[in-house]
């Protein structure tokens, strides 16, 4: 039983385990916590779900789903299907998201009562290694002594040097979530997942939509192929690409438009948009929480854990964003059983090897594990297979040919190092490749089994069997 570090506070309740956060990575961690049995408490500042369910994820995978049925509705008529009219109520489609919002932070609400955890709503700081103070919503304080406690504070919106942002026409995701009217034109700061899924939702609408990237290619972080292929395809869809982009200022003009300066190879260009968004790394929650007073070590802000979620104090974990491990909320659910369990006394481990990364744009596009290149920089003799979606029968019915399957292995052992998806339905496909991984899979098992015809999953196995040259289609 652990002793609190001042037992003079008064009206401290004691818990087992402490959650500050209720992010996915935060509730996961509580809930597991609570079925192990723990006695557990759950601080939010502010609405449950977190970023993900309430300006992340959620919000814009909605909008992403009115846009892809916006999208097939336009191809209609190549299928004999003709519509005469198209309209875009936007005001229902943005409360279409907030509904969708407001069910999901209603489930996780009931959850947590389900497995009574206590909800305290304020904003918490380290007292000690074993006690926090809540500053509620009251105004009230209320201190709260826990044997164990996970922080899950998560990330916030970038801050740059170059821009003033008011999220009405300097927009992060936050503010692109909230707008009311749809935007003429915009100006989008970065190529990363957010920053091209907000590009392809207002083309979709009818905004004319310009990207600027640092990087000399889109989707930096993303397999070269991918990158290249994926710019093909947003061209393709009348979005104009710029790399090699040194943004100088972004501005409010006095005619109300924003100003975009940007340094393009040596060459000086001036873009004035109605709104400007931009999509920069997301900073880690953690200042104000007390974790230097209490010796919690942090790099850049992010909060140092080891591969059981531990820092280096033995009775504090973290997980999700705050870790700046991988920013996704599947990682952050991950990340919070195994905080839990480990809690709980089990040996849990956590493998980023397998988490996958995925884009809901149309096409989609889904990849786990090492690319290509780096791949080689590991080290490794690489393999590779590709099969084009212009060989699918499946993608060919649906009318959606764009993309491939791309299977990158360890040429000596068969070990698969990586998989990189663009086309239809990736997203779930991805599972079938992590999996694979997880289970040390070699290509050749990928290829000799046995994929449902027609499907878009027959791809990955044809690019598996392409690695060996045994690829059919093509």
């Amino acid at each position: 039983m652990f002793v609190s570090r001042d037992e003079t506070m008064i009206g401290s309740t004691r818990y087992d385990v402490a959650v500050i956060g209720a992010g996915i990575g935060g509730y996961v961690s509580a809930i597991r916590s609570a079925q192990l049995g723990k006695k557990v408490v759950l601080i939010e500042k502010e609405a449950l779900g977190g970023t993900c369910t309430n300006r992340g994820c959620i919000p814009t995978k909605t909008l992403l789903a009115t846009t892809s049925l916006l999208g097939k509705i336009s191809k209609a008529q190549e299928h004999g299907v003709n519509i005469s009219e198209i309209k875009v109520d936007f005001e229902k489609m943005m409360a279409r998201k907030d509904a969708v919002v407001n069910r999901l932070t209603q489930g996780v609400e009931y959850l947590i009562k389900k497995n009574k955890i206590t909800l305290i709503k304020g904003r918490a700081s380290l007292v000690s290694r074993n006690q926090i103070r809540v500053k509620k919503q009251t105004g009230e304080e209320e201190f709260v002594d826990a044997e164990n406690i996970i922080i899950a504070t998560g990330s916030e919106e970038p801050k740059v040097s170059y821009a003033v942002i008011d999220e009405e026409k300097i927009l992060t995701t936050k503010g692109a979530l909230s707008l009311r009217e749809r935007p003429s034109s915009l100006a989008v700061i970065g190529s990363n997942i957010y920053g091209v899924e907000f590009a392809t939702i207002f083309k979709a609408l009818g905004a004319d939509v310009k990207i600027f990237e640092s990087a000399s290619n889109i989707l930096p972080t993303f397999d070269a192929e991918v990158s290249r292929n994926y710019e093909r395809i947003l061209k393709k869809k009348g979005i104009e690409i710029h790399t090699n982009a040194n943004i100088k200022s972004v501005r409010i003009e006095p005619d109300g438009m924003v100003g975009t300066y940007v340094s393009i190879k040596e060459t000086e260009v001036h873009v004035n948009t109605e709104k400007v968004l931009i999509s920069d790394a997301r900073l880690p929650l953690s200042s104000g929480l007390g974790l230097e007073k209490v010796g919690v070590k942090l790099e850049n802000g992010f909060v140092v854990v080891d591969n059981r979620q531990k820092t280096n104090i033995p009775n504090i974990y973290a997980v999700g964003d705050v870790t700046g491990k991988k920013m996704f909320a599947h990682a952050a659910f991950a990340e919070g059983i195994i905080a839990a369990e480990n809690i709980a006394g089990h040996e849990s481990i956590m493998d980023y090897k397998t988490v996958p990364v995925c884009m809901y744009c149309e096409p989609e596009v889904a990849c786990v594990g090492l690319s290509e290149d780096e791949a080689r920089q590991q080290g490794y003799n690489v393999a590779a297979g590709k099969f084009p979606l212009q060989a699918s029968g499946r993608a060919i019915t649906l009318g959606e040919t764009d993309g491939f399957a791309k299977v990158v292995c360890d040429q000596e052992t068969g070990e698969i190092l990586g998989v990189h998806l663009i086309g239809p339905h990736v997203t779930e496909l991805i599972g079938e490749a992590a999996l694979a991984m997880k289970l040390e899979c070699t290509f050749d098992e990928i290829g000799e089994l046995i994929h449902p015809h027609p499907a878009i999953s027959e791809a990955l196995m044809e690019a598996a069997r392409a690695v060996s040259n045994k690829t059919v289609h093509i």
